[in-house]
Protein backbone atom coordinates (compact mmCIF):
# COMPACT_ATOMS: atom_id res chain seq x y z
CA UNK A 1 0.00 0.00 0.00
CA UNK A 2 1.46 3.41 -0.90
CA UNK A 3 2.62 5.62 1.93
CA UNK A 4 -0.27 7.75 3.16
CA UNK A 5 1.27 10.12 5.69
CA UNK A 6 4.59 11.68 6.61
CA UNK A 7 5.33 13.77 9.71
CA UNK A 8 8.35 15.76 10.90
CA UNK A 9 9.10 17.43 14.24
CA UNK A 10 12.18 19.28 15.48
CA UNK A 11 13.65 18.06 18.75
CA UNK A 12 14.77 19.86 21.88
CA UNK A 13 14.27 19.14 25.57
CA UNK A 14 12.43 22.46 25.75
CA UNK A 15 9.55 21.22 23.63
CA UNK A 16 8.79 18.49 26.12
CA UNK A 17 9.06 20.41 29.38
CA UNK A 18 6.64 22.92 31.02
CA UNK A 19 6.92 26.58 30.12
CA UNK A 20 8.14 27.50 33.62
CA UNK A 21 11.27 25.36 33.11
CA UNK A 22 12.35 26.90 29.82
CA UNK A 23 14.68 29.58 31.14
CA UNK A 24 16.60 27.12 33.30
CA UNK A 25 16.89 24.62 30.44
CA UNK A 26 18.07 27.37 28.10
CA UNK A 27 20.88 28.36 30.45
CA UNK A 28 22.03 24.75 30.70
CA UNK A 29 21.93 24.22 26.93
CA UNK A 30 23.95 27.35 26.09
CA UNK A 31 26.38 27.23 29.04
CA UNK A 32 28.86 30.10 28.52
CA UNK A 33 28.18 30.69 24.81
CA UNK A 34 27.54 34.38 24.01
CA UNK A 35 24.03 34.71 22.60
CA UNK A 36 22.96 36.57 19.43
CA UNK A 37 21.14 39.87 19.88
CA UNK A 38 18.02 38.33 18.37
CA UNK A 39 17.72 35.98 21.37
CA UNK A 40 16.77 39.04 23.42
CA UNK A 41 13.49 39.22 21.50
CA UNK A 42 12.29 36.13 23.37
CA UNK A 43 10.63 37.98 26.24
CA UNK A 44 8.37 36.11 28.68
CA UNK A 45 5.35 37.22 26.66
CA UNK A 46 6.86 35.89 23.43
CA UNK A 47 7.77 32.60 25.09
CA UNK A 48 4.21 32.27 26.38
CA UNK A 49 3.01 32.56 22.79
CA UNK A 50 5.57 30.03 21.65
CA UNK A 51 4.20 27.57 24.19
CA UNK A 52 0.80 27.85 22.54
CA UNK A 53 2.29 27.46 19.06
CA UNK A 54 4.19 24.35 20.09
CA UNK A 55 1.13 22.70 21.57
CA UNK A 56 -0.79 23.66 18.43
CA UNK A 57 1.86 22.04 16.25
CA UNK A 58 1.74 18.81 18.22
CA UNK A 59 -2.04 18.83 18.17
CA UNK A 60 -2.17 19.20 14.38
CA UNK A 61 0.23 16.32 13.78
CA UNK A 62 -1.57 14.18 16.36
CA UNK A 63 -4.85 14.88 14.58
CA UNK A 64 -3.33 13.91 11.22
CA UNK A 65 -2.02 10.66 12.65
CA UNK A 66 -5.33 9.78 14.29
CA UNK A 67 -7.23 10.47 11.07
CA UNK A 68 -4.89 8.29 9.00
CA UNK A 69 -5.07 5.38 11.48
CA UNK A 70 -1.75 3.76 10.58
CA UNK A 71 -0.98 0.12 11.35
CA UNK A 72 2.69 1.02 11.89
CA UNK A 73 4.86 4.13 12.29
CA UNK A 74 8.47 4.16 11.07
CA UNK A 75 10.42 6.61 13.24
CA UNK A 76 13.52 8.00 11.52
CA UNK A 77 15.89 9.50 14.05
CA UNK A 78 19.57 10.06 14.82
CA UNK A 79 21.11 8.32 17.82
CA UNK A 80 22.87 10.50 20.40
CA UNK A 81 25.11 7.83 21.96
CA UNK A 82 22.18 6.10 23.60
CA UNK A 83 21.50 3.11 21.36
CA UNK A 84 25.17 2.78 20.36
CA UNK A 85 28.51 3.63 21.88
CA UNK A 86 31.50 4.78 19.82
CA UNK A 87 32.81 1.26 19.32
CA UNK A 88 30.12 0.71 16.69
CA UNK A 89 27.90 3.35 15.11
CA UNK A 90 26.12 2.07 11.97
CA UNK A 91 25.17 4.52 9.26
CA UNK A 92 21.69 3.04 8.86
CA UNK A 93 20.07 0.82 11.48
CA UNK A 94 16.70 -0.86 11.98
CA UNK A 95 15.58 -2.44 15.23
CA UNK A 96 13.66 -5.72 14.92
CA UNK A 97 11.94 -6.65 18.15
CA UNK A 98 8.57 -6.68 19.86
CA UNK A 99 9.26 -3.56 21.94
CA UNK A 100 11.87 -0.95 22.79
CA UNK A 101 12.28 1.04 25.99
CA UNK A 102 13.64 4.39 27.04
CA UNK A 103 13.58 6.83 29.94
CA UNK A 104 11.42 9.94 30.01
CA UNK A 105 13.98 11.67 32.27
CA UNK A 106 16.71 14.06 31.12
CA UNK A 107 19.61 13.31 33.44
CA UNK A 108 21.66 16.06 31.77
CA UNK A 109 19.07 18.51 33.11
CA UNK A 110 19.46 17.15 36.60
CA UNK A 111 16.38 14.90 36.49
CA UNK A 112 16.90 11.75 38.54
CA UNK A 113 16.70 8.43 36.72
CA UNK A 114 14.27 5.86 38.07
CA UNK A 115 12.55 2.65 37.09
CA UNK A 116 9.19 4.43 37.06
CA UNK A 117 10.46 6.80 34.35
CA UNK A 118 10.94 3.94 31.89
CA UNK A 119 8.45 3.66 29.03
CA UNK A 120 8.12 0.59 26.81
CA UNK A 121 6.98 1.19 23.24
CA UNK A 122 5.57 -1.66 21.11
CA UNK A 123 7.42 -2.36 17.87
CA UNK A 124 6.40 -4.01 14.60
CA UNK A 125 8.85 -6.90 14.70
CA UNK A 126 8.07 -8.42 11.31
CA UNK A 127 8.01 -5.11 9.44
CA UNK A 128 11.38 -4.12 10.92
CA UNK A 129 13.10 -7.27 9.65
CA UNK A 130 11.38 -7.08 6.28
CA UNK A 131 12.37 -3.46 5.82
CA UNK A 132 16.04 -4.20 6.53
CA UNK A 133 16.00 -7.06 4.00
CA UNK A 134 14.32 -5.06 1.26
CA UNK A 135 16.48 -1.95 1.67
CA UNK A 136 19.56 -4.17 1.47
CA UNK A 137 18.29 -5.44 -1.88
CA UNK A 138 17.90 -1.80 -2.90
CA UNK A 139 21.62 -1.24 -2.33
CA UNK A 140 21.74 0.10 1.25
CA UNK A 141 24.09 -1.42 3.83
CA UNK A 142 21.60 -1.97 6.62
CA UNK A 143 22.50 -2.80 10.20
CA UNK A 144 19.87 -4.86 12.04
CA UNK A 145 19.44 -5.50 15.76
CA UNK A 146 17.31 -8.54 16.59
CA UNK A 147 15.62 -9.69 19.77
CA UNK A 148 16.00 -8.21 23.25
CA UNK A 149 16.80 -4.51 23.33
CA UNK A 150 20.17 -3.97 25.00
CA UNK A 151 21.38 -0.38 24.48
CA UNK A 152 25.15 -0.05 24.33
CA UNK A 153 25.50 3.70 24.77
CA UNK A 154 23.16 4.22 27.74
CA UNK A 155 22.25 0.91 29.44
CA UNK A 156 20.17 2.75 32.07
CA UNK A 157 18.45 5.33 29.88
CA UNK A 158 17.66 3.17 26.86
CA UNK A 159 16.80 4.55 23.44
CA UNK A 160 17.14 8.31 22.88
CA UNK A 161 14.61 11.02 23.63
CA UNK A 162 14.27 12.10 19.96
CA UNK A 163 12.47 8.76 19.54
CA UNK A 164 10.54 8.42 22.81
CA UNK A 165 9.47 12.08 23.18
CA UNK A 166 7.51 12.51 19.93
CA UNK A 167 6.08 8.98 20.03
CA UNK A 168 4.65 9.56 23.51
CA UNK A 169 3.35 12.98 22.47
CA UNK A 170 1.68 11.80 19.26
CA UNK A 171 0.62 8.34 20.47
CA UNK A 172 -0.17 8.80 24.17
CA UNK A 173 -1.89 5.41 24.28
CA UNK A 174 1.03 3.71 22.47
CA UNK A 175 -1.55 1.90 20.33
CA UNK A 176 0.44 1.90 17.07
CA UNK A 177 3.62 -0.22 16.84
CA UNK A 178 6.73 1.53 15.60
CA UNK A 179 9.86 0.60 13.65
CA UNK A 180 12.91 2.45 15.05
CA UNK A 181 15.13 3.54 12.12
CA UNK A 182 18.44 5.21 13.04
CA UNK A 183 20.40 7.46 10.69
CA UNK A 184 23.92 8.40 11.80
CA UNK A 185 24.18 12.19 11.91
CA UNK A 186 26.54 12.78 14.82
CA UNK A 187 29.48 10.37 14.79
CA UNK A 188 32.06 10.90 12.09
CA UNK A 189 32.02 9.78 9.40
CA UNK A 190 28.28 10.47 9.25
CA UNK A 191 26.31 9.19 6.30
CA UNK A 192 26.37 11.45 3.25
CA UNK A 193 23.40 13.67 2.58
CA UNK A 194 23.51 12.35 -0.98
CA UNK A 195 22.22 9.00 0.32
CA UNK A 196 19.07 10.49 1.81
CA UNK A 197 16.94 11.14 -1.30
CA UNK A 198 17.65 7.64 -2.69
CA UNK A 199 16.87 6.17 0.74
CA UNK A 200 13.54 7.95 0.82
CA UNK A 201 12.62 6.81 -2.67
CA UNK A 202 13.61 3.24 -1.81
CA UNK A 203 11.41 3.36 1.28
CA UNK A 204 8.41 4.44 -0.78
CA UNK A 205 9.10 1.71 -3.33
CA UNK A 206 9.41 -1.23 -0.95
CA UNK A 207 6.64 -0.13 1.41
CA UNK A 208 4.18 -0.01 -1.48
CA UNK A 209 4.25 -3.82 -1.38
CA UNK A 210 3.08 -3.96 2.22
CA UNK A 211 -0.61 -4.48 3.09
CA UNK A 212 -0.45 -2.21 6.16
CA UNK A 213 -1.20 1.47 6.37
CA UNK A 214 2.24 2.87 7.19
CA UNK A 215 3.26 6.40 8.23
CA UNK A 216 6.72 7.95 8.53
CA UNK A 217 8.00 10.27 11.25
CA UNK A 218 11.22 12.33 11.11
CA UNK A 219 12.42 13.56 14.50
CA UNK A 220 15.31 15.98 14.99
CA UNK A 221 16.75 19.28 13.77
CA UNK A 222 16.42 21.91 12.44
CA UNK A 223 19.49 24.16 12.69
CA UNK A 224 21.24 24.55 16.01
CA UNK A 225 23.92 23.12 18.27
CA UNK A 226 22.60 22.41 21.79
CA UNK A 227 25.47 22.37 24.33
CA UNK A 228 27.89 22.97 21.46
CA UNK A 229 30.13 25.71 20.10
CA UNK A 230 27.16 27.60 18.61
CA UNK A 231 24.54 26.75 21.25
CA UNK A 232 21.61 29.18 21.02
CA UNK A 233 22.43 30.36 17.50
CA UNK A 234 19.76 29.56 14.90
CA UNK A 235 20.25 29.84 11.14
CA UNK A 236 16.75 31.01 10.19
CA UNK A 237 17.74 31.52 6.55
CA UNK A 238 18.88 27.91 6.24
CA UNK A 239 15.82 26.63 8.12
CA UNK A 240 13.48 28.42 5.73
CA UNK A 241 15.40 27.19 2.70
CA UNK A 242 15.14 23.60 3.97
CA UNK A 243 11.41 23.94 4.56
CA UNK A 244 10.67 25.54 1.21
CA UNK A 245 12.62 22.80 -0.61
CA UNK A 246 10.39 20.23 1.09
CA UNK A 247 7.26 22.24 0.34
CA UNK A 248 8.16 22.36 -3.35
CA UNK A 249 9.02 18.62 -3.62
CA UNK A 250 12.71 19.39 -4.07
CA UNK A 251 14.32 17.34 -1.30
CA UNK A 252 17.07 16.41 -3.76
CA UNK A 253 18.41 19.96 -3.48
CA UNK A 254 19.17 19.39 0.22
CA UNK A 255 21.58 16.50 -0.31
CA UNK A 256 24.64 18.78 -0.50
CA UNK A 257 24.13 20.33 2.96
CA UNK A 258 27.09 18.46 4.46
CA UNK A 259 29.44 18.49 1.47
CA UNK A 260 31.35 21.26 3.25
CA UNK A 261 32.05 20.44 6.88
CA UNK A 262 31.25 23.48 9.01
CA UNK A 263 30.19 24.21 12.58
CA UNK A 264 26.85 25.44 11.25
CA UNK A 265 25.90 22.03 9.81
CA UNK A 266 26.91 19.98 12.84
CA UNK A 267 24.86 19.36 15.96
CA UNK A 268 21.10 19.32 15.46
CA UNK A 269 21.51 20.49 11.85
CA UNK A 270 22.87 17.04 11.00
CA UNK A 271 19.52 15.56 11.99
CA UNK A 272 17.88 17.21 8.98
CA UNK A 273 18.92 14.00 7.21
CA UNK A 274 15.75 12.35 8.51
CA UNK A 275 13.60 15.18 7.10
CA UNK A 276 15.20 14.69 3.68
CA UNK A 277 14.58 10.95 3.73
CA UNK A 278 10.93 11.34 4.73
CA UNK A 279 10.49 14.18 2.24
CA UNK A 280 11.89 12.13 -0.64
CA UNK A 281 9.70 9.15 0.31
CA UNK A 282 6.56 11.26 0.36
CA UNK A 283 7.49 13.08 -2.84
CA UNK A 284 7.65 9.64 -4.50
CA UNK A 285 3.92 9.27 -3.81
CA UNK A 286 3.14 12.80 -4.97
CA UNK A 287 3.00 14.66 -1.65
CA UNK A 288 4.53 18.00 -0.74
CA UNK A 289 5.35 19.19 2.79
CA UNK A 290 2.87 21.39 4.62
CA UNK A 291 4.60 23.46 7.30
CA UNK A 292 2.29 23.84 10.28
CA UNK A 293 4.58 26.27 12.09
CA UNK A 294 8.16 27.50 12.33
CA UNK A 295 9.84 29.25 15.29
CA UNK A 296 13.34 30.70 15.39
CA UNK A 297 13.54 29.30 18.89
CA UNK A 298 16.73 30.40 20.65
CA UNK A 299 15.53 29.11 24.03
CA UNK A 300 15.23 25.63 22.49
CA UNK A 301 18.65 26.08 20.78
CA UNK A 302 17.15 24.62 17.58
CA UNK A 303 15.05 26.07 14.79
CA UNK A 304 11.68 24.48 15.50
CA UNK A 305 9.17 23.34 12.91
CA UNK A 306 6.20 21.01 12.55
CA UNK A 307 5.39 19.60 9.11
CA UNK A 308 3.38 16.86 7.45
CA UNK A 309 2.98 15.28 4.02
CA UNK A 310 -0.47 14.14 2.88
CA UNK A 311 -0.77 12.76 -0.68
CA UNK A 312 -4.47 13.65 -0.62
CA UNK A 313 -3.49 17.33 -0.47
CA UNK A 314 -0.93 17.18 -3.28
CA UNK A 315 -2.88 19.63 -5.42
CA UNK A 316 -2.93 22.26 -2.67
CA UNK A 317 -1.36 25.55 -3.84
CA UNK A 318 1.84 26.49 -2.04
CA UNK A 319 1.75 30.27 -2.29
CA UNK A 320 1.56 33.19 -4.69
CA UNK A 321 3.18 32.61 -8.08
CA UNK A 322 3.68 28.92 -7.20
CA UNK A 323 6.27 29.69 -4.53
CA UNK A 324 6.21 27.97 -1.18
CA UNK A 325 5.84 29.93 2.03
CA UNK A 326 6.85 29.28 5.63
CA UNK A 327 4.86 30.76 8.56
CA UNK A 328 6.26 34.19 9.29
CA UNK A 329 8.43 34.61 12.36
CA UNK A 330 6.68 36.94 14.83
CA UNK A 331 8.89 38.16 17.72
Amino acid sequence: MPLGLGLAISHSQTLYRPREQWEGIYQQLISSVTQPNRAGEETPEVLDRYAGQIEGGFEELRRRLEAYKPDALIVMVSDQRRMFDETQVPQLHVYKGTDIWGSTRYTDLGEAESESARVTIPCHDELGGWLADELTWEGFDMNLTRGKFTPQGDPEGGVGHPLTDPVLKLLPNLDVPIVPFHINAHVRPAISGHRMPPLGRALAKVLEERPERIALLASGGLTGDPRGYLAGWIDETLDRWILTRLQRRRSEQLQTLWDLDSDTVRGATGEVRSWIAVGAAMEAVGARAAVVDYIRFHHATVGTAFAYWDPQESARPVGPDGLATVPEYRP
